[in-house]
């Protein structure tokens, strides 16, 4: 009976001390987190509470002149505080490199915009190359060309002749006379005399040439006659049937020099 009594108390009594165990545990730990949160709080403050920085801050005098910080404070730091000081100054050179570097990089940028603007207005002003204004005179007079009624009888290739022969002519006008022309000046070129020549090429061709492949021989030959050679009797034709073509329109060009030398 008394060791039953016993084994009651101890299994009332156990549980008992565990229960107060852990809640007294439970406070201990929640004091102990408090304290870690006010430890870390004060060392966050540790590196500016170890140096005071009224020392080391500018002011202002009594007559309002400017005073810079003293420097004999810097003899009575720690080893830690000058540790400390000296880092936070890093961090401040760093900051001012970081701006600087970023200014830099801005003006660059400013000069690459200025340059391309600059580059964009020189291109739109600057004269063609010779090359290019002939390209320019061969595509006009096609367009040209290809508004007319007259030339829905010509076929695609023959007004690529057409075209390609009014460029020769204003090229061989241009450099004889050694004239730089503008675009209006060119434009009536093109417009007053080239398509008359250009439809009486047409015709030439039209009886010169004795199949598609000699029509497409002369494409490139009136493109660059010095690097194609025309076989025989299609150059023979080519001989007698171009003067015809070319006297008039040379002519007529001749008679608009001195306008195009008084506005020159």
């Amino acid at each position: 009976m008394k060791l039953g009594k016993v084994s009651l108390l101890l299994l009332i009594l156990i549980p008992l001390a565990l229960a107060i165990g852990s809640v007294a545990t439970f406070f201990v730990y929640e004091r102990m987190q408090d304290q870690h949160q006010v430890n870390l709080a004060d060392l966050e403050k540790f590196g500016y509470e170890m140096v005071p920085s009224q020392t080391y801050t500018e002011s202002t005098g009594e007559l309002g002149a400017q005073q810079l910080p003293a420097t004999f404070a810097e003899k009575k730091l720690t080893p830690t505080e000058r540790v400390i000081r000296g880092l936070m100054q890093d961090k401040e050179n760093l900051l001012a490199e970081q701006q600087a570097l970023k200014d830099q990089i801005s003006a660059l940028h400013d000069q690459i915009d200025e340059l391309k603007q600059y580059k964009e207005l020189n291109q739109h002003f600057a004269p063609e190359t010779f090359e290019q204004e002939l390209k320019r005179t061969k595509a006009q007079l096609k367009a040209t060309l290809l508004r007319l009624p007259e030339t829905e009888r010509y076929s695609n290739i023959q007004v690529e002749i057409m075209a390609a022969a009014g460029m020769q002519e204003y090229q061989r006008f241009v450099r004889a006379n050694r004239l730089m022309l503008d675009r209006e000046q060119r434009g009536e070129i093109i417009k007053d005399h080239l398509p008359g020549y250009a439809f009486c090429i047409g015709n030439a061709v039209e009886l010169a040439a004795n199949n598609l492949d000699e029509l497409r021989l002369l494409i490139n030959w009136f493109n660059d006659p010095d690097a194609v050679r025309l076989p025989g009797m299609l150059a023979a034709d080519l001989d007698k049937l171009l003067p015809a073509c070319q006297q008039p329109l040379r002519q007529a060009l001749d008679t608009t020099l001195p306008a195009l030398d008084t506005a020159g």
